[in-house]
């Protein structure tokens, strides 16, 4: 059965208006997410005869609602949830053990000769972007940095939230020759080897993106604390970060993670991932601290991993299958596909159709809380509609990816603001309200600067 396009459209944005403004009321975003999406599958099943699940139908519309909602329980638990649950109960024992505090009390000792903190915030955000290139997991690149930078930053007299926010923001663009967004755009959209949509386009791109960001990030964050603390609603005098019993050595377990993953990226014939990265760790640490102690008793600590992972499906890995379901609800309605069509089909200035194009994207990248999502989804009409205006195909194409993760950056539904303000004990929805500004200049930013590289390059 055919839908009319514009009931599409309207359809699609009644059900993102409905779905905003219950959370907004704060209904649990679990059960919005989850129900909501259930309930658009089978209305669309009743109306249209289509299955949500497609040609894997068990036989039954009404079953497969249910299929494709365990589906996404059972693929986020065994993909991002994994990660995020094991991230979380490495990072959580880095705690326990004191190695996240005394990595904390080195690294603000030299640092607190620094007068302003929000240089160190530029600084960990430059290193922050830089470890994307092999960390291509938004959400996983958060959660290590939430176990690294974010002590250091709030420790430094930095709210949590704007901590928090710079850590997000570390993942604001998806680049690089390991990141799947960007094989995509390079291979299936634009037609060229990875290595040369990367060296020729993106790169010159990213790192004057970086250059802006790391100068406006600072500046903005600083801005907000000071009217924070003017209303009363933030503390920035610091939380002072005391020595530990702790080796000091043991600072270097909470990186050994991330610079395991860095050397073993240059390895090709090994792939190591997050998870396993994570695992490695915590098998070590748990040996160091056997033989250290020299206690049965450290093996309790075991639990304690296990709960605090427990704690991390139950506060963050719930929120994204909801989340799952309702982006699936959205794709189904149609809408979102009839705008980028539309905006495909239109003629003018390049510029303002590469801006509507790129526009389709962050709001999808937003609404979906998915880089890929999103970009899958809409970069497939860049090529045709390119053809058809005269202009290169990187030209739209670059702007187009790098806007996902843009929106995805403010997101309440993305894994990477679920994850980093579960850990920072912040709400969801002040979180992604912090990163509204710094995304959307960014997103405006890359407009221009990826648009006259695309073109002129």
């Amino acid at each position: 059965m055919t839908v009319n396009p514009v009931l599409s459209v309207l359809l699609t944005l009644l059900y993102i208006g409905f779905v905003v403004y219950l959370v907004i009321k704060k209904y649990n975003s679990v059960f919005v997410f989850l129900s909501s999406g259930i309930v658009v599958f089978l209305l669309v099943a009743l109306f249209t005869g289509t299955s949500v699940m497609g040609d894997e139908t068990t036989g039954s519309v009404v079953i497969d609602a249910f299929i494709y909602a365990k589906n996404a329980f059972s693929t986020n638990m065994s993909g991002v949830g994994l990660t995020l649950m094991m991230v979380t109960g490495y990072s959580m024992y880095m705690s326990h053990i004191g190695a996240s505090t005394k990595l904390a009390f080195l690294a603000t000792k030299p640092l607190s000769k620094v007068h302003n903190s929000y240089f160190v915030l530029s600084f960990m955000f430059i290193i922050g972007t830089a470890l994307k290139l092999v960390i291509p997991s938004a959400s996983g690149h958060g959660m290590l940095l939430m176990s690294i930078a974010f002590p250091i930053l709030t420790s430094l007299g930095i709210s949590p939230l704007s901590a928090a926010t710079a850590v997000v923001m570390g993942s604001f663009i998806d680049w690089g020759p390991n990141d799947s967004s960007a094989i995509f755009a390079a291979e299936k959209v634009v037609g060229i080897p990875m290595i040369d949509y990367f060296l020729k386009w993106q790169l010159p791109a990213c790192l004057i993106l970086i250059a802006v960001c790391a100068v406006f990030l600072p500046i903005w964050l600083a801005r907000c604390d000071k009217r924070d603390k003017h209303e009363g609603t933030s503390e920035l005098q610091g939380k002072v970060v005391e020595d530990t019993s702790c080796p000091t050595w043991y600072a270097l377990f909470p990186v050994a993670p991330i610079v395991l993953i860095v050397v073993f990226a240059f390895i090709p014939t090994i792939n190591l991932d997050v998870t396993t990265a994570n695992l490695l760790c915590l098998i070590v640490v748990f040996f160091v601290e056997l033989a250290r102690r020299r206690s049965k008793e450290i093996t309790n600590d075991m639990s304690f991993v296990m709960k605090a992972m427990g704690t991390s499906f139950a506060s963050v890995v719930s929120i994204l299958v909801g989340a799952a379901v309702f982006a699936k609800a959205i794709e189904i309605l149609g809408g979102m596909s009839v705008i980028s069509g539309f905006l495909a089909s239109a003629s003018g200035a390049p510029i303002l159709v590469v801006a509507a194009m790129s526009l389709v994207t962050f709001f999808g990248g937003f609404v979906m809380g998915s880089g890929n999502a999103s970009w899958y989804a809409f970069g497939p009409l860049v090529p045709s509609m390119t053809e058809q205006m005269g202009i290169a195909t990187q030209s739209v194409a670059l702007p187009m990816q790098l806007a996902t993760s843009m929106g995805r950056s403010m997101s309440p539904v993305s894994a990477v603001i679920i994850s980093v303000s579960g850990m920072a004990g912040l709400d969801l929805q002040e979180l992604s309200r912090s990163c509204m500004v710094p995304a959307a200049v960014m997103f405006g930013c890359n407009i221009v600067i990826s648009y006259c590289i695309g073109t002129f390059l």
